[in-house]
């Protein structure tokens, strides 16, 4: 049984000239989008990377952040590093980890902590999967390989670019570390195109949603029909635009990583120390240099002499 009204699949009264008309407006937009498609295809590769510096960086950031190198000039230091990180992702990321443990896998923990809470359908219903608790799997009997799943496997497709986060982020803390002026602008880049893709995905699925309906159900309208037609043209359009959106956020992520962990494993081998290394909560809360030195614990404030010989 046919359930559209016969008004709507013959297209009849002011029904059909509201078709062709949209048809019409449609007939415009499609190849602005499609010539737009075509003109972004840089953005879509590793020359997008440059875009970064149309963003500010944090305010309060300064040159280095307190590490020994940029990240713009980290690859010159350690280059090997740089090709290898985005060559090969999740290598790179295992060797980043190790360096940021400052070799002591006796430490490691799955995302060292970092992911850890509800994901999935745990943060929806309680007791659903997943949720993660790092320590209570027993790393420690075979950190290595446990490493080995977290930056391959473990989180998805996203595996190696969780894995760097926490290594990011343990460096930091650990050797209070800052944000790079140019991580900082790259992180702005990310999230303003990514709000962009998005929003055009949207567009892209309504466009595409609301003209099948109309295809499908006014199938003796001409006008329909031919707004139908229009509707997909300008959503593929979309959807290309957002699609080379995507792969040029990606391509910048990569960049970015293989940039950052070169900078994190010449820190390692010149910067700053690990300042506190298991140090118990009880302890944590004594911030003067002379309770650190009671309890065997280099003073934060003391101004060590790092692996290349040079005073911080």
């Amino acid at each position: 049984m046919d359930t559209c009204p016969d008004f709507w699949t013959q297209g009849c009264g002011p029904l059909d000239s509201v078709f062709s008309a949209t048809a019409d407006v449609l007939e415009c937009i499609s190849p602005f989008a499609e010539s737009i498609a075509a003109a972004i295809w840089c953005c879509g590769s590793p020359v997008a990377f440059p875009l970064i510096y149309c963003f500010p960086p944090d305010p309060h950031t300064d040159e280095t952040s307190g590490w020994e190198v940029s990240m713009q000039r980290a690859p010159a230091r350690e280059p090997l590093m740089c090709c290898f990180s985005m060559i090969c992702f999740p290598c790179g990321q295992f060797i980043v980890r190790r360096r940021a443990l400052g070799g002591d896998m006796s430490r490691y923990k799955l995302w060292q902590g970092y992911h850890d809470g509800p994901h999935c359908l745990a943060r929806h219903c309680d007791g659903a999967p997943i949720t993660i608790e790092s320590g209570t799997y027993e790393e420690h009997r075979c950190p290595n390989v446990f490493l080995c799943l977290e930056v391959t496997v473990l989180g998805g497709p996203c595996s190696s670019c969780c894995a760097f986060d926490a290594s990011r982020r343990l460096m930091k803390e650990e050797r209070d570390l800052g944000t790079d002026p140019t991580e900082a602008r790259q992180e702005k880049c990310m999230e303003f195109t990514g709000d962009v893709a998005n929003s055009i995905s949207r567009w892209a699925c309504c466009i595409q949603c609301a003209g099948c309906c109309v295809g499908c159900c006014a199938t003796d309208s001409d006008g329909a029909q031919e707004c139908s037609a229009e509707a997909k043209r300008a959503s593929r359009a979309c959807w290309s635009i957002a699609h080379t959106l995507y792969k040029g956020m990606w391509a910048v992520k990569i960049i970015a990583i293989g940039c950052m962990s070169s900078q994190m494993i010449h820190e390692d081998k010149c910067g700053r120390p690990i300042l506190v290394k298991d140090v118990p909560s009880s302890m944590k809360m004594e911030r003067s240099g002379d309770n650190c030195e009671e309890h065997g614990i280099p003073s934060v404030n003391a101004i060590p002499e790092d692996v290349c010989g040079r005073s911080r």
